[in-house]
């Protein structure tokens, strides 16, 4: 008899089917698909599929965190790599970790944003990353490059959002990362009723660093630096 495949657990299940959605998604031109595309020019073999296992580990380890920030979308120095919102691969896919790099360059590539929030984290706190929009804009030909997504792609990326908060947080505390991506929320419907975002954070680039670090440590209670 041949061996019955073992059910998934609910979250485990709503991840796989998370991922799904991203991988799905059609995209304007200007909108790389990271999770289901790779670029022969930038990306190693498989590269969307190591973003799509980079993603799987990072929300399963995450089954119940206190806050997600949201931010609006990856940058191309970061999670347009790494798959993981907020990171680099310089800080995320080091040797010995359990994320893999996907960029083709022999150097990781690294992010101020990404830094300036993963340092501010650290390592143990609970806390989740996601974006508005969950892949990258760019400036059309020039896939090494950042642009705001415009109003359509905005609106593929909160279906996806809505179903990240119905089916893996719909207890958490929300938290926007900048100005465009706390308009963004405001749009947000889960169920039919609006998302209550619990703080607006200043974003870490442009200047923002400073002020992300001391509302993010209020915000979670983290320890402040005294340097």
């Amino acid at each position: 008899m041949d061996a019955q495949p073992v059910p998934q657990k609910p979250f485990e299940e709503a991840i796989e089917k998370l991922l799904n959605r991203l991988r799905r998604a059609e995209l304007p031109p200007h909108v790389f698909n990271l999770y289901r595309d790779d670029d022969p020019a930038l990306d190693l073999r498989g590269g969307a599929a190591r973003r799509r296992e980079n993603l799987r580990r990072y929300l399963k380890a995450l089954r119940e965190p206190a806050f997600v920030l949201v931010g609006l979308a990856p940058g191309y120095r970061g999670a347009r790599f790494t798959g993981v919102p907020f990171s680099d691969e310089h800080r995320l896919c080091f040797p010995g970790s359990c994320y893999d790099r996907t960029a083709r360059r022999p150097q990781p590539w690294r992010e101020a944003t990404a830094g300036v929030v993963m340092e501010t984290l650290g390592a143990g706190a609970n806390v989740a990353c996601f974006n508005v929009v969950p892949w990258h804009p760019h400036q059309p030909a020039q896939p090494l490059s950042n642009a705001e997504p415009d109003s359509a792609t905005v609106t593929a990326g909160l279906e996806v959002l809505a179903y990240f908060f119905e089916r893996l947080y719909p207890n958490t505390k929300v938290a926007a990362v900048g100005n465009v991506a706390a308009e963004a929320l405001g749009r947000l419907r889960v169920q039919g009723k609006p998302v209550e975002v619990v703080a607006h954070l200043r974003h870490p680039a442009h200047g923002g660093a400073a002020e992300f670090r001391r509302q993010a440590a209020e915000l979670l209670g983290l320890a402040g630096d005294d340097e």
